[in-house]
């Protein structure tokens, strides 16, 4: 379901690379090709037709000779594209957003009807943001929230602040929902020894 909805600016797309390279103009004046290129993903030579199109709907004006003396001037009519482009880029990931908090939804219904009412979630990131929001839908709730990361140790997710993993067992969870984006297997095998005491490990 996810998939299908990736849009313009999810995929390499034209309108996406519009946007990176007029965000990256207006950032740097003087920037080189090869640096543009790479903003956007493409290739100097591509960053430069990409450039020459932006020239030639009169959003960017060009200045200097050479690679090294070349600015670049973002015009008013380039600004208003930049704009427009940014809503229609924002109202996107707003798209995505509730597409993905409703299948974050559906996972914690799920979970719930396999008797797990209350979770531990591990991992303070967008993630787990995402598994705070969606949760406020669902008679489940969080009764604890971890990190291994001990700079986001005593942040605050709504009522709850953030603590080490040893604390788990003491928030008298049924299951740790793991919320990292990454390291999963690792987080498996760190808490694998909870099985043994009746505490659930599971993922979105």
């Amino acid at each position: 379901m996810l998939a299908k909805t990736v849009e313009s600016f999810y995929r390499p797309t034209p309108a996406r690379r519009e946007l990176l390279a007029l965000w990256s103009l207006v950032e740097c004046e003087q920037i080189s090709q090869q640096e543009l290129g790479r903003q956007i993903g493409v290739s100097s030579a591509m960053a430069h037709n990409y450039v020459q199109a932006l020239v030639d709907h009169g959003y960017v004006m060009t200045s200097g000779e050479t690679n090294r003396s070349m600015r670049y001037l973002v015009t008013a009519t380039g600004r208003i594209r930049l704009a427009t482009l940014m809503r229609e880029y924002a109202s996107e990931i707003a798209r995505m957003y509730s597409i993905a908090k409703t299948e974050v939804e559906k996972r914690l219904h799920q979970l719930w009807k396999e008797g797990i009412q209350a979770v531990v979630v591990f991992g303070a990131a967008e993630t787990g943001e995402l598994i705070y929001s969606a949760v406020k839908s669902t008679p489940m709730r969080i009764v604890g929230w971890v990190d291994n990361d001990v700079a986001k140790h005593q942040q605050r997710f709504g009522d709850l602040t953030v603590c080490p993993p040893d604390t788990i067992e003491s928030c008298r969870p049924d299951a740790v929902l793991i919320a990292s984006s990454g390291q999963t297997d690792d987080i498996h095998r760190q808490l694998r020894h909870l099985s043994k005491k009746g505490i659930a490990v599971v993922t979105l």
